[in-house]
């Protein structure tokens, strides 16, 4: 995948975010008593008697509430307490999280222990990247707690004389070469030098992605002496020579902006590192204006140029260009980069191949163009552009450059297609996919004709191909097993009218021969967000709900990206709710269309999707049974104030503004549950070493909808030990966790 596209990709995948225990940093409002101008009193809970412990432990909690005016507008947070880590936060969260364990315990059973486990430890094969004629790739083996990194010879389909190339693991994340064992390290990130001979890499634990940045040999498979600390989420870019590369880190003590409160949260920077120097001596190169700005490097293939790619959110980049042939600053100076792009109100990305800046964008083009600047001293003037590659009609995901040729992801009716062009636009033959089903990234060399990429779908486990662009012909490299039998299975595909006639793209995956009785169990998710396309691809833990007779659907709401930049601003900032309108009306839709009924349907979503799980269980609790979220988002009006969450605010918008503070009151989960309503049964999780989002959010939430429900139906409440956001998370941990969900959903929805 091109450096900066993959930055974007990564960008996106920092989807939430906080900091755990942090302070909130401040914001506009005062704490007074409640005023005339409030939110509905039934917007809140009521204190109503203690029945169990919960609830005895809930209004204890209250002793902290607070009423805060905002814009002339009171707002109550009746469970203020529990962001912070006190003692008596930590007891509440211990005293549900066993109360939690128990009663899912009582529900075990060994079969669906033995089931999961076989089917969460199938194989994963993610992403890939290609340097000369070498592939690497993550892998996890079946059993192993966590992906490897792996390199194969890409010999190509002319080779098939010679013996087949064997994949070679490079590096356990847990077992680093002359370190003690780690068993919750994981590997966040790498890129290969441009020949292949060495690997810069992250290592982080427990899931908390704050990376350490090591420099790996490829032939020897040991590591160098770098160790940069502060890399989370780093993008870098090598030297072609190899002698050294661009990467971007947070600010360390002594540096401007570092915050010792908030580390490795704001204010990411490019340095320059040369290999075997002391890094605390690397010149910085580029800083952004704002905390919230994401640099990316890509370095020409010359070694001439470096572009950094800005990004400001989810919405807006801009291009710089800097010369490296021109007189090096003074002392202790940052170089000054020429502005090509900024300011505007679309993602452009650019990277510069043999002289010519290439420049993939949304700029009148929601769906995406490649256009280009053949002349770099006039690429600041968009109307010296030449369109290579104009917008279709489906959305670009992705470009690679390979063999004089453009390498294309794009996503059309929800489902990948990888395409490849001439220089000028002409189309040559498409790659040909197995099935309806996803691709993860492209992975490819300049300099050589094949590009390398992982396909899988529902039912087809992971497999890593190349291609070559001349020949026209597929490579298999590497591939996991399952003993799934997918032959008893289909996938179908709705479309389902949202509250405005907006259709949504709905995959229902489930046993051939569906009868529409209304009485199938039926498991639902979605996203809705921050550009992120949900492609049907392999999903190890649903598989074992469709071996217990279930259907599994997923919905492709507003807010994501596939159906380009407009379906994403159709789901972002004062746009937020056709995201909610979009998903219950698949929820009621698989009751009026007799797929199943309110009592055996189940909806589970994380992250920004567990913000979709609060909305669904605060407008329309009576349309579903059960609700499984985690690592999500419910106080929509402080979540910004618990860093890293200001990289949020061009997505949902912010307390600060009188406008968006109204808009997030009207939808805000926590401030949406209201007493005496009939709450479905409800799992809330978060993890201790989330490092996205904080899980103050979980424990308010929970408590809020505890005192709230007028039903016996249970809220529960649990937060996980060593484990971070998701990234990283183990395969042990990975079991534990949908053991507890799979027990959840089971009995809600009576699958005996």
């Amino acid at each position: 995948m091109n450096r900066a596209r993959a930055s974007l990709l990564l960008l996106l995948s920092v989807l939430t975010s906080s900091c755990g225990a942090a302070a909130p940093s401040g914001a506009p409002g005062v704490a007074e008593a409640v005023g005339a101008r409030t939110i509905p009193e039934s917007a809140v809970t009521a204190p109503v008697p203690p029945t169990d412990p919960m609830l005895a432990l809930d209004q204890a909690a209250r002793a902290g509430a607070i009423a805060e005016t905002l814009h002339g507008v009171a707002v109550m947070d009746p469970y203020r307490s529990l962001e912070d880590d006190t003692p008596a936060t930590q007891a509440w969260i211990e005293a549900q999280t066993q109360r939690t364990e128990s009663a899912l315990s009582a529900l075990a059973r060994p079969e669906r222990h033995a089931r999961l486990a076989a089917l969460l430890a199938v194989g994963t094969i993610t992403h890939v990247s290609a340097a000369g004629r070498r592939v690497f790739y993550q892998k996890r083996e079946a059993g192993e707690e966590q992906p490897s990194l792996y390199v194969v010879e890409d010999r190509g389909a002319h080779d098939a004389a010679l013996p087949a190339p064997v994949a070679r693991k490079l590096l356990d994340p847990t077992h680093l070469p002359g370190q003690d064992a780690v068993a919750k390290a994981t590997l966040d990130w790498y890129y290969p030098s441009p020949r292949g001979t060495l690997v810069a890499l992250g290592i982080s634990v427990n899931g908390d992605e704050r990376s350490t940045l090591y420099v790996l040999d490829v032939a020897t498979g040991a590591l160098r002496a770098e160790r940069i600390a502060r890399t989370k989420w780093s993008n870098v870019a090598w030297l072609n020579d190899e002698r050294g590369f661009y990467y971007t880190r947070y600010p360390a003590l002594g540096e401007p902006d570092f915050d010792a409160t908030h580390e490795d949260t704001y204010f990411p920077r490019v340095f320059f590192h040369t290999l075997g120097a002391d890094s605390a001596a690397d010149p910085r190169i580029f800083s952004g204006t704002e905390g919230t700005d994401f640099p990316t490097p890509s370095v020409s293939d010359d070694d001439r140029w470096l572009v950094v790619n800005n990004f400001r959110g989810w919405s807006k980049s801009d291009v710089h260009l800097l010369d490296r042939r021109a007189p090096a600053p003074a002392a202790g100076a940052a170089p000054v980069l020429r502005t090509i792009l900024a300011g505007r109100d679309a993602l452009t990305s650019g990277r510069i191949h043999r002289g010519k800046l290439y420049l993939f964008t949304n700029l009148d083009a929601p769906k995406y163009k490649l256009v280009v600047a053949e002349h770099l001293e006039r690429a600041d003037d968009p109307t010296t552009w030449r369109v290579v590659l104009p917008e279709g009609a489906s959305a670009i995901e992705s470009y690679e450059l390979v063999a004089d040729r453009l390498v294309v992801q794009s996503i059309d009716d929800v489902r990948a297609r990888v395409r490849v062009y001439g220089l000028d636009g002409r189309e040559e033959p498409e790659v040909a996919l197995p099935t309806r089903g996803s691709v993860d990234g492209l992975g490819a060399d300049t300099t050589s004709a094949r590009v390398a990429y992982v396909f899988s779908s529902y039912f087809v486990p992971p497999t890593l191909f190349t291609y070559d662009v001349r020949r026209h012909t597929t490579t298999t490299l590497d591939h996991v097993t399952s003993d799934f039998d997918p032959s008893a299975y289909e996938l179908t595909q709705e479309h389902v009218p949202s509250a405005d006639g907006t259709p949504i793209n709905v995959y229902l995956v489930h046993r051939r021969g569906l009868v529409r009785d209304g009485h199938n169990p039926v498991l639902l998710t979605g996203y809705g967000g921050f550009n992120v396309s949900l492609y049907p691809g392999f999903t190890r833990n649903a598989l074992y709900f469709l071996e217990r007779g279930g259907v599994y659907a997923v919905a492709n709401l507003r807010g994501g990206a596939e159906f380009g930049e407009d379906w994403h601003r159709a789901g972002n900032l004062l746009q937020k709710k056709h995201v909610f309108e979009d998903f219950e009306a698949v929820i009621r839709w698989l009751s009026t269309s007799q797929v199943s009924n309110p009592a055996r349907i189940a909806i589970t979503g994380g992250s920004n999707g567990g913000l979709l799980m609060g909305a669904m269980l605060t407008r329309c609790p009576d349309a579903f049974r059960a609700a499984a979220t985690y690592v999500g988002l419910y106080d929509m009006v402080r979540y910004d104030r618990f860093p890293p969450a200001e990289l949020w605010v061009t997505e949902y918008g912010s307390a600060a503004d009188p406008e968006q503070l109204r808009y997030l009151l009207s939808y805000s989960p926590y401030h949406n549950v209201r007493a005496g309503t009939a709450y479905p049964s409800v799992l809330v999780e978060t993890a201790d070493h989330d490092s996205r989002v904080f899980w103050g959010h979980s424990t308010k939430f929970a408590a809020a909808l505890q005192e709230a429900t007028s039903s016996a139906n249970p809220i529960y409440f649990y937060r996980e030990r060593e484990v971070g956001h998701g990234a990283g998370t183990g395969l042990s941990d990975l079991v534990r966790r949908y053991e507890r969900m799979y027990a959840f959903i089971e009995h809600e929805l009576g699958i005996e």
